[in-house]
């Protein structure tokens, strides 16, 4: 049974995530974790008003997330109850990023799925803190990123984007894989670097990939060169059937200093397309 963590804050594109993800998942055996984090607003309080809060102040915004939770849960067992799915809510006092990554563990989460949202008070085209520090630190296994007007298509066109100077994770691929089988999906694997430019590494890790995801594939596999993300991102944006996936190497030092970013960040954030990140 796949068990997937789905952080909702109570707004629109939450929900969204969720009808997404029930049917990406539709006839798989699921357990579907609702997840919300709140913390106590103490901007402005000193230590003595602190000490003086009463037992509501504090029960206040762990019953308000408890209870949206409850009625969250209450509306998907009510509207699911003929498949195979279970659903559950989880809350936890913390920060985002370490609520998630609690969660993941405690519960051997498969899957996160997260609803990545623009950056709507910057005028250029990034993603919000949150989906940022979503891509940036959650490693512990596969993200699905999905933007707001994600529309879940049937027989989906997986695309597995690398250049390919490493060598791909055999369990990553093989997860991948499960996830296109699931959906009935078609594969593209796409390689960011002109054919007749590959070295003989590029070819030798691109050859392992494809035959790696061709043991786990039923339908012909399209082999793809282009010449910059760029392109891949403006196709994507057309093409509504698209599910692009991108490998997220290990942080090297300047990016662990928050010094640099994710390409997968600074892919994003597509206007339709969602987008998978796998951690080599």
């Amino acid at each position: 049974m796949k068990k997937i963590l789905i952080p909702i804050n109570f707004n629109f594109n939450g929900y969204e995530a969720i009808n997404y993800a029930i049917k990406f998942f539709e006839d798989e055996a699921c357990h579907f974790y609702f997840f919300n984090t709140f913390t106590y607003d103490v901007q402005g309080l000193n230590a003595i008003q602190l000490l003086q809060a009463d037992e509501n102040w504090f029960e206040k915004p762990k019953n308000y997330s408890e209870n949206k939770m409850r009625a969250v849960t209450n509306k998907y067992l009510y509207n699911n109850r003929a498949k195979k799915h279970l659903f559950s809510a989880l809350t936890d006092c913390t920060n985002l990023i370490e609520g998630i990554k609690k969660a993941i563990k405690e519960n051997e989460i498969d899957i996160v799925v997260f609803p990545g949202k623009k950056d709507t008070n910057n005028s250029s085209e990034k993603y919000s803190r949150n989906t940022i520090r979503i891509i940036e630190n959650i490693r512990e296994c596969p993200v699905i990123i999905l933007p707001p007007t994600a529309k879940f298509h049937k027989k989906p066109e997986f695309i597995l984007v690398s250049k390919f100077e490493n060598e791909l994770s055999t369990s990553d691929l093989q997860s991948w894989c499960h996830l296109v089988k699931i959906t009935k999906g078609t594969i593209k694997i796409v390689t960011l670097s002109k054919k007749d430019e590959m070295t003989t590494l590029q070819k030798y890790n691109q050859n392992l990939a494809f035959l790696e995801v061709a043991n786990f594939s039923n339908n012909k596999i399209k082999l793809e060169n282009i010449e910059s993300i760029n392109e891949l991102k403006e196709r994507s944006n057309i093409a509504c059937s698209y599910i692009i996936c991108l490998i997220d190497k290990k942080p090297n030092i300047w990016r662990m200093c928050g010094l640099s970013t994710s390409w997968i960040t600074n892919f994003g954030p597509l206007q339709h397309a969602p987008l998978i990140a796998l951690h080599s």
